[in-house]
């Protein structure tokens, strides 16, 4: 020090500096004396020092000053002058100092930077105590100087740091004894530092500082932009340092509400001075004041500056720091959220989005830490006192970062290619940090504790339906407040001192904003509707569904399950079962599109269709009481249904209680809990069973012997309507086990038998009433939900389903009531999750597990969905939380953000992403725009691989959706339309260019790494997400489909040698690819070799990421424009891509379980449906038509998913570890598209639909024997009988299927069992070729020793099996089929025997034949069967004739013939099979062509004496009266008076009548006699022959009047000796009908005449005739007359020789007109009457030729004494 003086004393010459020379030699003398060290106290050796330097400084002589300032340093650092400070204020070294430099601000530049060191060296010496005083005093000094010298650049810098720094130190010093508080109390305890410098004096210190700043920075508001820049890097300093332990404070907390906020929120922008502002929502501009300003819908301030923000960007960027800064002191605090919201909002929403580049990149900083994310998104870690909130109050802790989302989604669409590159930035780093989250890295202590803490606010919170959760109303009223105060410069000491907690919240799935606080309560008009909902009682809401959705939500809803009043509510309802609560649309478990689902819209379609059957009986009765079973019962979905005021209502209920529906209700219910009793006497040998194919097999067994015990048991109570029991079914049986035992599971991992409430029985009964107590309310949602899910698992199984609504409740019922699973042994410990029952019933959904590895099958899951393994890390679980939170919170911003670049949507880009392909673009702007395209993807593929790993895949489809559209595009070329060329050269010409432009060309396809990576990352991650949502799969399929195309681009090419070669093994294993060209013999591999093969593939791929290293050959890899592919390494790529897609497909087949399956091959059959047709239909029945116009597939034949879909059911099918109920599911779903794709015009894809039907076929019919009652074949054979009955396939693929169908009954006829039914529909319907040559299959094969076509060994086979309960089910589709071949292959059937001439007759005659024969055999069978004691059900023979029999039975019968057939039928269906044999024989007798007759009268003639035999002469009485007579009296009326007709079919119907007399002679000859009373039946049979016999007579075709007459003779010479009274009496009055239809036109003739008459032409009026004139023919003619008059009037010997019958003659006889002239007065309108001559004459003729045989017939009478009989003619 002494030194500096003396030079100082040196320095200052001449009389100027005089008093600075004096100065310096006292204080030299002092310092010099011996007491100075030791009785000169320290301020007065600093106030003697300090006056030479602070004159020098003030002396305008910059050496001197230079001095002072030097020695103002060294005084500093001398231990003299700095001790202990115990002096007043002025005597402090302090206040001395600045004393002293009080002159810094009219100093120059460089001295002023110097004293702002000094300034901080005070701060740093050793005795100073910094405290808000000090460093307001020393700020001052620094603010005055900055005034005063801003604008030179190096005091502006220097005045700032030396601020930031002192101010940082004064917040870092309260910070490290906040943090250490234990250290601080030992140090006060020794006294080492006083007591005063406690935690809450300098908290009081700094915020005194913090206040003062705040005032001058709102000082400056609208002024000194370069004070405003001071200022708030001081603050920014002061945060910077500060602890989040400040927000206990209430001081500091109300200073950042009141003060701070509202200063940094004008700065950033103020509505009242913006002329420019508009609306975010609306382009309206309106004024800030008026009430409802800048409040949107949303509940967000919706102001937004048009134009550019006033303040400078320093100024800015400093705001944007603070606010950062005040997420991490502030963000926990719950009461802060708004204020911040605020902030956040004027940042980055309300500036135009092209200025929001730098908060973005700021925002960067918080997204990219997870401490930040933390502070920013997570649960508030202090509550207000009134923590008793009910759920749908709780604030979303997401309103925040879903702000900042907000505007950077904006700010990337609208902002230009710069604030799109930082917003894809800034959620790429948002993702990098939920992933460490998710690892547990980042997160301190304190915050992993409290997200454990908080952990079920996490659960489902960030599932809101909203877009965001934004500012609402209160808070922007408190923000106006602010800015329309603004002027007074104080609004922060007006209003109340209490922190504004307000909460803002939406309650859940409204958007309803609800405001809690002194704000009061406000709701935005438009959702009154919303609201009149939601804000019922909670009583009300019992009968609706709780939740409701946001028709603007595009994110999935998680609802809380809700009462909107202040009562108890049970949140986490859907828990309970721990199935996902997820809203579900029918096909998928998540959704991620918007569906208005109202759940309990149950419908009951599929419970009460009944099949086919059912449907065949309704068709002749209208509504059969089939149809009744299960329709009418009500059930509990229904009654919620019902509208009470519908005017039919009370009616309708009255018919639901009639006393028929309630005993067929309470059979139902008695068969399901038999089947419940049956079901758990089962269980306990199922659980020990060890392995799933056992479980399965006991399963299947058990189905079929209760259904065989089902059918065979009387009906309940003797129920005489058939209840379902006829037509129960063991696959349906199979099915509902599954999921009988599946809800037992889900029950009891739920824990549900345990809390079981005790009314929770009789609350399943019915509903409650509206005041019952919440547990109960609860209990009762609760199983409605499960009771809907089971409903729906049962529908939806692809199984007929032939059970009523009441049977399947009962069952469900029980279920509730009874653990059976529990009650067998099963108590769930972890032992017993591995049990093979148990896995084979996770198997099918997983238990709705959402976790990775959720939805596969338990062999492919590294843990069963049961199971709960080791306790993760803490920080691994709270991070694992709080990153799912996030992720399902933002998904939508995250997407939308993502894929703006993709979509070429922003601002200043028209290109999109076939850009990045390009070569263009070195320029910077495009090299930017290509990094934002490529970070992009990057960022889609984080998003996927996070959202599988947080098991949050139900949002994936977005994600996928994006990357998929990124994937599958290729550079851009311009279709050109191209012209063919006149002229040769021209064309020359042209083909040159063409190969030149190929030369130079790159070889092969080209490729952008960014796309290759985006196809692995779908292909890694589609399977996992795919099997949670469905609706993932058709981007992946579309990926696969752009790969397929790729390859075949690349590969096929004969320009482009491919550079790797596959080999022959390679080919082999990719049986899925499937080469269109190649043939349909293809030997597939066996499952062994291929798994082999699989995993030890001849080449092995390398991954894509490898490819993409070695392509970057060392290179560091980025993903600029030179990271195109092409050449070999492209192909590279796209073989690896390839093998991956086919991968896939396997592992799809391999490891899904049966729910994600099912949802796998319905995406995949609609893919495919859109690639063969031009529309997709969203059922998976069979319909009558295709789905829409058929497109063609020659632009994609290697890359068609038909192949995809048939190969993966082929190797479901092949699956060994698949139980039955999986390969059911699958076939339904598959199959319809099968026969869709088998009907398509293009014959490479129809005939490879049909080829995989066939192997499909023979794979399950080789590998598996259907047990008894099952229909699984029926299913499996549908497809075939479908393709030939739509008749819209060519002949081509008839003979396609009618091969296959020989195939495989030649392979596997024992095992077809309930498959025969729809094999003999598919034959049915084959239709003889248009074309001239003959089917192989429908020709004798001659040569090989057969003399019958093959289609017939099909029929053989049938026969010959074994099992009779086969026979039964399929017999009455055998004889329709066979019939078919004896009724003719026309295109039609025959209706007109004359229409009937086939091309060839031989070979007609060569399928009748044997098809007779097969009857034959079929009618024996049926009687052999009848003679057992046991026979098999018919079932399709009971459906058949159902209605008409409960009709025929309710008739009273006069002739008891329904009486005896009752005798004969046992209910088995075997004597309805057998009616419709004869009935179809009879009906083909007149039906088919004629050359068939004759062999079909035989056989039918034969089978009707045969049945008199068995089942007995009653039956045969029957078939005769029943069948034969109405069908021969059809045939006689079908000439409708045409002689013609009978030229060609006389013949056989003569032959017919003849046969038919001589059977009904037969059996009165046999019968009339026998013990059973069979008289009356006898009669009825006799007077029905009659009546036909008559009417034969009375034909006017004279060979038919002859036949006639014949048969009643022969019948009355041949069984009159038996005749009894009765019968005599009926022939009688034949005999009389005879005469009178004979005789009729020749009595009416004979009244013109008078008896005795000689006058020719009449007398009661005149005849004449009118006749061609006399020809040889006439002549015949009139002497065949006379011969027959002759014969009725003379002897024998009198007569002339017979004249034989002369055609010509009859011909005249027609062409005569009879004209007769009536009397003027009885002339009917005054004209004359004409008759045909041939009526009257064929009467005489007819009366004169039958005359003979009616007097034989009298003489008949007479010889045997019948005297009534001749009294009565």
């Amino acid at each position: 020090m002494e030194g500096i003086l003396k030079k100082l004393q040196k320095e200052a010459s001449g009389n100027k500096y005089k008093a600075i020379k004096e100065s310096c030699t006292c204080a030299s003398e002092m310092l010099e004396s011996p007491e100075a060290a030791t009785k000169i106290p320290p301020y007065q050796l600093r106030e003697k020092c300090l006056l030479p330097l602070q004159l020098a400084l003030e002396s305008k002589n910059v050496k001197l000053a230079q001095h002072a300032l030097a020695g103002m340093q060294k005084l500093l650092s001398d231990e003299r002058f700095v001790t202990m400070e115990t002096d007043s204020d002025d005597k402090q070294l302090l206040n001395q100092m600045l004393n002293a430099v009080r002159v810094t601000p009219s100093l120059n530049e460089d001295l002023q930077v110097e004293v702002m060191k000094v300034l901080l060296c005070i701060t740093y010496t050793p005795t100073f105590e910094l405290n808000g005083s000090s460093v307001l005093k020393i700020a001052e000094v620094c603010i005055e100087t900055y005034v005063s010298s801003y604008h030179q650049r190096s005091i502006n810098t220097a005045v700032r740091a030396t601020l930031s720094q002192m101010l940082s130190d004064l917040t870092l010093q309260l910070r490290q004894k906040q943090e250490n508080p234990i250290a601080e109390s030992q140090g006060v305890l020794q006294g080492c530092k006083s007591p005063d410098s406690t935690t809450e004096s300098l908290c009081d210190d700094v915020v005194s500082v913090f206040t003062v700043l705040c005032e001058k920075l709102q000082a400056v508001i609208s002024e000194n932009q370069q004070l405003q820049l001071l200022f708030l890097e001081c603050i920014l300093s002061m945060l910077n340092s500060s602890s989040p332990n400040m927000h206990h404070h209430k001081g500091f907390t109300d200073l950042i509400w009141k003060q701070l906020c509202p200063a940094l929120v004008v700065i950033l922008g103020n509505p009242v001075h913006d002329k420019t502002i508009t609306s975010a929502h609306s382009n309206i501009f309106h004024e800030a004041d008026s009430p409802s300003s800048g409040v949107s819908d949303h509940g967000r301030g919706s102001g937004c500056s048009s134009n550019a923000p006033a303040l400078s960007s320093p100024a800015a960027r400093t705001i944007y720091y603070i606010a950062a800064e005040l997420v991490r002191l502030m963000g926990s605090v719950e009461s802060m959220k708004p204020v911040l919201q605020s902030l956040y909002h004027r940042m980055l929403l309300y500036p135009p989005p092209q200025h929001r580049v730098e908060a973005i990149k700021i925002m960067k900083e918080i997204l990219g830490s997870p401490r930040r994310l933390c502070d920013l998104a997570g649960p508030c870690s202090t509550e207000p006192e009134c923590r008793k909130r009910s759920i749908s109050k709780r604030k979303s802790h997401l309103d925040l970062l879903k702000l900042i989302l907000d505007g950077m989604s904006e700010a990337c669409a609208k902002g230009g290619i710069e604030a799109c590159y930082a917003s894809v930035s800034c959620v790429c780093a948002l993702l990098g940090t939920l992933d460490d989250l998710s690892q547990g890295k980042g997160l301190d202590e304190e915050q992993v504790h409290l997200l454990l803490r908080r952990m079920d606010e996490l659960k489902d919170g960030g599932e809101t339906s909203r877009d965001s959760m934004e500012i609402n109303d209160a808070d922007f009223r408190w923000q106006r407040r602010i800015l329309s105060s603004e002027h007074t410069h104080t609004p922060w000491e007006t209003g109340n001192e209490k922190s504004p907690d307000i909460s803002i919240s939406v309650t859940t799935d409204t958007g309803q904003t609800t405001l809690e606080g002194e704000m009061g309560q406000t709701t935005p008009e438009d959702r009154s509707e919303i609201r009149k909902n939601s804000l019922q009682s909670p009583a009300g809401q019992m009968g609706k569904e709780i939740h409701y959705k946001d028709p603007e939500s595009e994110t999935i809803d998680q609802p809380d399950v809700v009462q909107r009043s202040h009562t108890v509510v049970y949140p986490d309802i859907t828990n309970f079962l721990s199935v996902d609560c997820r809203a579900r649309s029918c096909g998928s478990r998540y959704s991620e599109s918007n569906f208005s689902v109202d759940d309990q819209d149950l419908s009951r379609t599929e419970f009460d269709s009944c099949d086919q059957y059912s449907m065949a009986a309704e068709k002749d009765s209208g509504r059969s009481d089939v149809s009744d079973i299960g329709s009418d019962n009500c059930s509990l979905a229904d009654e919620e249904q019902t509208p009470r005021d519908c005017p039919g209502h009370k009616s309708l209920r009255t018919a639901a209680l009639s006393l028929k529906l309630l005993k067929n209700q309470e059979a139902d219910q008695h068969s399901a809990r038999l089947f419940i009793q049956s079901l758990e006497a089962l269980l306990p040998r199922l659980i020990a069973l060890s392995k799933v194919e056992d479980v399965d097999l006991a399963l299947q067994n058990f189905a079929s012997t209760f259904c065989s015990g089902m059918m065979h048991s009387p009906g309940f109570e003797g129920n005489v309507a058939y209840s379902f029991q006829t037509l129960m079914n063991a696959d349906s049986l199979y099915m509902v086990s599954h999921y009988t035992l599946l809800l037992n599971l889900k029950l009891s991992n739920a824990d549900y038998y345990r809390k079981k409430p005790g009314q929770s029985p009789v609350i399943m009964k019915s509903l409650r009433k509206s005041n019952m107590p919440s547990n109960a309310v609860v209990a009762e949602l609760c199983c409605s939900i499960l009771q809907k899910e089971f409903m729906k698992q049962v529908q939806s199984s692809g199984v007929l389903m032939v059970f009523s609504q009441a049977w399947v409740e009962e069952l469900y019922h029980q279920v509730l009531e009874r653990n059976l699973l529990g009650e067998a042994g099963y108590w769930g410990s972890p032992e017993e999750h591995s049990l093979p029952l148990i896995t084979m019933l996770t198997d099918i959904d997983g238990l709705g597990s959402s976790t990775i590895g959720g939805q596969l099958m338990a062999s492919a899951s590294s843990q069963s969905p049961l199971t709960h393994t080791r306790k993760p890390d803490d920080a691994v679980l709270a991070g694992t939380a709080f990153a799912r939170y996030l992720l399902i919170g933002c998904w939508k911003n995250l997407i939308d953000t993502l894929s703006t670049p993709l979509t070429g949507r922003m601002a200043g880009s028209s290109k999109g992403l076939a850009f990045i392909l390009g070569a263009e673009g070195v320029k910077e702007q495009n090299q930017k725009e290509k990094d934002a395209i490529c970070m992009s993807l990057d960022g889609l593929r984080k998003a996927a691989r996070l959202s599988c790993a947080l098991g949050v895949a139900a949002n994936c489809a977005s994600a996928l959706a994006q990357m998929a559209a990124a994937s599958c595009v290729q550079e851009e070329k311009e279709e050109k339309e191209v012209q063919e060329p006149s002229d040769t050269i021209a064309q020359v010409k042209q083909k040159v260019e063409q190969r030149l432009e190929q030369m130079g060309k790159v070889q092969g396809v080209c490729l952008h790494t960014a796309h290759v990576l985006c196809m692995d990352a779908i292909l890694n991650v589609g399977l996992e997400m795919g099997s949670h949502n469905q609706d993932c799969w058709p981007h992946v399929f579309r990926v696969c489909e752009y790969i397929s195309t790729l390859e075949h681009a690349h590969f096929s090419d004969g320009t482009s040698q491919p550079p790797v070669t596959i080999t022959q093994g390679q080919q082999a294993t990719d049986g899925l690819q499937g080469d269109v060209q190649s043939t349909d013999s293809t030997q597939e591999l066996t499952l062994d070799q291929e798994t082999a093969l699989r995993n030890n593939p001849v080449i092995q791929p390398v991954s894509i990421q490898e490819l993409i290293k070695e392509s970057s050959k060392g290179r560091a890899f980025d993903f600029r424009g030179g990271s195109l592919m092409t050449g070999s390494n492209a192909a590279k790529a796209i073989l690896t891509l390839s093998t991956q897609a086919d991968r896939l497909f396997e592992d799809a087949v391999d490891k899904l379980n049966l729910m994600a399956l099912g949802g796998f091959l319905y995406q995949l059959k609609k893919a495919s449906q859109s690639q063969l047709f031009h529309s997709v239909t969203d059922t998976v029945d069979y319909s009558l038509a295709m789905p829409g116009e058929v497109k063609s597939t020659q632009d994609r034949r290697s890359a068609l998913h038909l192949f995809r879909l048939g190969g993966a059911m082929l190797r479901i099918v092949r699956s060994k570890c698949r139980p039955l109920l999986h390969l059911m599911r699958c076939w339904n779903l598959v199959a319809p598209h099968l026969v869709e794709a088998a009907c398509h015009k293009e014959r490479h894809v129809s005939r490879k639909a049909v080829s995989f039907i066939h192997d499909i076929l023979t794979e399950v019919l080789t590998d598996w024997n259907e047990p008894p009652h099952f229909h699984l074949n029926e299913a499996l054979f549908r497809p075939f009988e479908r393709i030939m009955q739509l008749e819209l396939c060519d002949e081509d693929v008839q003979d396609q299927v009618i091969t296959s169908i020989g195939e495989l009954v030649e392979v596997c006829s024992t095992r077809i069992q309930s498959g025969w039914r729809p094999l003999f529909s598919a034959l049915e319907t084959v239709r003889s070729s248009s074309k001239s040559e003959v089917k192989e299959y429908l020709v004798g094969e001659y040569s090989m020793g057969k003399c019958q076509a093959p289609v017939f060994d099909v029929f053989e086979a049938f026969l010959n099996t074994d099992n009779i309960q086969v026979f039964a089910n399929a017999a009455t589709s055998y004889i329709m089929c066979l019939m078919k071949f004896v009724k003719g292959l026309g295109e039609a059937d025959c209706k007109e025997v004359g229409d009937c001439v086939p091309g060839s007759g031989s070979m007609s005659t060569d399928l009748c034949l044997p098809a007779l024969d097969y009857l034959r055999r079929c009618s024996q069978l049926l009687a052999k069967i009848y003679k057992m004691p046991l026979k098999p059900i018919f079932l399709s023979g009971k459906l058949a004739n159902l209605p008409q029999r409960i009709q025929e039975r309710s008739a009273s019968s006069e002739d008891g013939i329904e009486c005896v057939l009752s005798d004969f039928d046992d209910d088995t269906g075997l004597i309805n099979v057998w009616i419709i044999l004869l009935e179809e024989l009879t009906t083909a007798i007149s039906n088919c062509p004629r050359q068939h007759q004759p062999p079909t009268l035989d056989l039918l003639f034969e089978l009707l004496r045969d049945v008199t035999k068995t089942p007995g002469p009653g039956f045969g009485i029957y078939a005769v009266v029943h069948l034969l007579l109405p069908t021969m009296s059809l045939w006689l009326h079908r000439s409708h008076g045409d002689h013609s007709y009978w030229d060609v079919a006389s013949a056989n119907f003569k032959h017919a009548i003849g046969l038919s007399c001589e059977l009904v002679v037969e059996h009165i000859q046999s019968f009339i006699h026998s013990d059973i009373g069979y008289e009356n039946m006898i009669n009825t049979m006799l007077r029905d022959l009659f009546k036909l016999l008559v009417a034969c007579v009375a034909e006017p075709t004279e060979s038919i009047s002859r036949v006639g007459c014949s048969c009643i003779r022969y019948v009355l010479v041949t069984a009159g000796p038996v005749f009894t009274e009765e019968m005599w009496r009926l022939a009688c009055c034949a005999l009389q009908d005879a005469f009178s239809a004979t005789l009729e036109p020749v009595k009416n003739l004979l009244g013109y005449f008078h008896s005795g008459s000689e006058n020719f032409s009449g007398d009661a009026c005149e005849v004449k005739v009118a006749a061609p004139s006399l020809s040889p023919s006439a002549e015949a003619e009139y002497w065949r007359i006379r011969a027959m008059a002759q014969q009725v009037f003379m002897l024998d010997t009198q007569c002339s020789p017979k004249t034989p019958n002369n055609k010509e003659g009859f011909e005249h006889a027609q062409s005569c007109v009879l004209i007769i002239e009536l009397p003027p007065d009885k002339k009917p309108n005054g004209h004359t009457q004409k008759r045909g001559f041939s009526h009257p004459n064929l009467g005489l003729n007819r009366g004169l030729n039958q005359a003979p045989s009616a007097c034989k017939a009298c003489a008949v009478a007479l010889s045997y004494n019948c005297s009534p009989g001749v009294s009565l003619l």
